[in-house]
């Protein structure tokens, strides 16, 4: 291996963290491949007897049992391969399955800034290619260490028996082999990186495409994505040709190490055999070793090079392992307790990655039991609230407290489970209506869930789908309207039954008749409880109990609706804008 290379490492940690769980099966595994080893050993070893009783002195005996012996040595050998593949398979399945569940797990104990920063294609590599490389590596080490190991020793003893000088001098060619194989892994793990970022590409592309297929087609962007995916599908060609020409390049060389170490062993056994009488059966024997030994020493050459690949596509997995799970940290935490519910911004700062402030000293409170709506013109921070709300995000400085307990001492989940969500953007999992309206709530009733769907409109086109509740929505909900998906959103925090409302342009896919229908089932669900209201659409907080109109991350007005538009401040300007315009299109 190579110094340079990050492959001791990584083997080092793969095995630490899987070995010793498989010791038992992998220890099975190595009896096989010791079969298989010394069947092959053997098989050479009878090549002497072959020719020295069967062709030479011809004797009828060795005529018999040497054809059945061999023929039992292959059959063993056989079925040991078929044992030893089987259970590495099977170990080589399960790790990955193990790496897969654990990355995953790891992934979702991350905050929203670690998928920010990362695109969906490079996850979606690390949860597929990267983990299918812990497999393999394991495997490669298993059977190469393994079965080719042991079968090249065993051959080599019988070669070291037939004529232990001539082996000796075929060691010779090891080194010059060995430090070309070192160059080559080196550019291995160059063009090893570039070919996973490059597949990252086509995955990411692809993703586009499925999620992005009507803005595609809408605005006639089949040429552009067309060009896009066959930039990124020739880059993986190139880089694919490339990897294959820098491991074909062990070819030669293993090739002229294999004709030279051939080259010497037929000079030297047949001068031994003209001057020195060695029996045609040694030679024959030591010459079939040798041959024997040809494929797995290839394989065990190419192996620095297998694994190197492994290597950099298994850092980038422990890459994304490595990085600090901000969210487990907080599951440790004291519980939330809410009994009346309400919630205070103070002095709350925070800026996105380029430093850009989005709330500048934020201070505002939504009473409890009341609807308090935020509403001002885009970017001034109203999203950011929700977002940090929910400890999505950390502010930078200032806290965010919930009946006077910081959100930053208590722990995620129960902070999260006192909050129900209703977004202007729906996301809707692949499973049916039912599953995605329970969610991972609990000993949910199929009475509670009707009922949830009935307060939000929803059962009447929910009972209309061909399976009903158990219709399957599609991905990210495709096989529903816009309107459809609005309603389960609501019918979700129904269910869900918080005591903390977040209501994000709830509204905003709904004709007016529903609007209205909706507006009647919100206030439903809203009364009594602590509901804050994002709003664009100032009919929307029209009812609220206060309303903060923000600009530039502070809160600049504060009353109901007919307090500030007494004002005539901001919100009253706000306030004509919006029905100025209506009334001058009616």
């Amino acid at each position: 291996m190579t110094s340079d290379a990050p492959v001791w490492p990584v083997v080092k940690r793969l095995f630490g963290e899987h070995a010793r769980e498989y010791i038992p099966r992998y220890a099975v595994a190595f009896f096989f491949m010791a079969i298989v080893a010394g069947s092959t050993a053997l098989t050479a070893w009878l090549m002497r007897d072959v020719i020295n009783d069967v062709f030479v002195k011809q004797d009828r005996q060795a005529l018999t049992w040497l054809p059945l012996v061999i023929a039992g040595l292959f059959m063993a050998k056989g079925f040991a391969a078929y044992i030893q593949e089987v259970l590495l398979s099977r170990i080589g399945n399960q790790i990955v399955a193990h790496m897969q569940k654990r990355l995953y797990d790891h992934m979702l104990r991350m905050d929203v800034k670690f998928f920010q920063e990362r695109s969906s294609g490079e996850l979606i590599t690390r949860m597929s290619t990267n983990a299918q490389a812990a497999r393999e590596m394991m495997n490669l080490l298993a059977v190469g260490l393994g079965r080719d190991l042991l079968t090249v020793i065993s051959l080599f003893v019988v070669m070291a028996l037939q004529d232990p000088l001539l082996s000796c001098v075929l060691i010779v060619v090891g080194p010059g082999a060995a430090y070309g194989m070192r160059q080559l892994s080196r550019r291995v793990k160059k063009v090893a990186g570039s070919e996973v970022n490059s597949m990252i590409q086509v995955v990411s592309t692809m993703r586009e495409t499925t999620q992005g297929i009507r803005i595609i087609k809408s605005f006639q962007l089949e040429d552009k994505m067309r060009e896009q995916m066959a930039a990124c599908i020739e880059a993986v060609q190139r880089l694919n040709n490339k990897m294959v020409a820098v491991k074909a390049r062990v070819n030669p060389l293993l090739e002229a190490a294999a004709g030279l170490a051939i080259a010497a062993a037929v000079a030297y056994a047949g001068w031994r055999t003209i001057s020195h009488g060695q029996s045609p059966g040694e030679f024959f024997a030591f010459i079939a070793a040798l041959l024997m030994a040809g494929e797995p020493l290839r394989r065990l050459s190419r192996l620095q090079l297998q694994l190197v690949t492994c290597a950099v596509q298994i850092k980038m997995l422990y890459d994304v392992l490595d990085t600090p799970a901000v969210e487990a940290e907080a599951q440790a935490k004291p519980q939330l307790v809410v009994r009346r519910g309400e919630v205070r911004f103070d002095k709350t700062s925070f800026a996105y990655t380029d430093n850009t402030p989005v709330l500048n000293e934020l201070s505002f409170t939504a009473p409890a039991g009341k609807t308090t709506a935020l509403v001002g013109l885009s970017g001034s921070g109203k999203t950011t609230v929700f977002n940090l709300l929910q400890d999505l995000w950390r502010p930078s400085s200032g806290a965010i407290y919930i009946d006077n307990q910081s959100i930053a001492d208590v722990s995620l989940s129960s902070l999260r489970r006192q909050m129900a969500l209703v977004s202007q953007d729906v996301f809707m999992f692949e499973g049916t209506v039912r599953e995605n309206l329970v969610g991972a709530l609990k000993d949910v009733s199929e009475d509670a869930v009707i009922a949830a769907a009935r307060a939000a409109h929803a059962d009447e086109f929910i009972r209309r789908l061909p399976q009903g509740y158990d219709t399957p929505v599609g991905e990210l909900g495709g096989r529903l309207s816009g309107g459809q998906r609005q309603r389960l959103s609501i019918a979700r925090a129904f269910l869900k039954d918080a005591p903390i409302i977040l209501l994000d342009e709830p509204t905003s896919a709904l004709d007016s008749e529903t609007e209205r229908i909706i507006q009647t089932a919100l206030q439903s669900l809203t009364g009594g409880r602590t509901t804050i209201v994002i709003a664009h659409r100032l009919a929307t907080v029209a009812q609220a109990d206060v309303i903060h109109v923000l600009d530039q991350g502070r809160v600049v007005e504060s009353g109901n609706q007919a307090e500030l538009l007494r004002r005539d401040g901001r919100y009253a300007r706000l306030h004509r804008l919006q029905f100025g315009d209506l009334a001058a299109q009616s």
